[in-house]
């Protein structure tokens, strides 16, 4: 799969706007000044306002979208494959009440992988 890679200064956020933060595992590989993220980081969920008594609000986030050939610190890339040209439904699935497609809005356009 071919895509752009992510960084933490890439925006995400849950379908219902909760923000995605990214917390890298490694800080020396960067692309546009911010780490790239890799299949190891991890990723929560804040702010997410769909929550009720019986389904809790989205906390977390899986990303799908790894690169097959680029590898960070020995891990694999996560990538974007589609461009955002506004909020376009990013390659992962949110942990929370559906819908579960995540929201990219930024991502860097500089460096792709496979």
């Amino acid at each position: 799969m071919a895509g752009f890679l992510l960084s933490t200064a890439s925006v995400v956020t849950c379908s219902h706007l909760g923000t995605v933060t990214f917390t890298p595992t490694q800080q020396r590989a960067l692309v546009g000044g911010a780490p790239i993220l890799t299949a190891l980081d991890t990723t929560l969920i804040g702010g997410c306002p769909a929550g009720s008594p019986t389904s809790p609000p989205c906390t977390t986030l899986g990303w799908t979208g790894l690169a097959g050939r680029v590898l960070v610190g020995g891990q694999f890339a996560l990538l974007q494959t589609t461009p955002p040209a506004g909020p376009v439904p990013g390659d992962g699935t949110c942990v929370g009440p559906p819908p579960t497609t995540p929201l990219v809005t930024v991502v860097q356009l500089r460096v792709s992988g496979t």
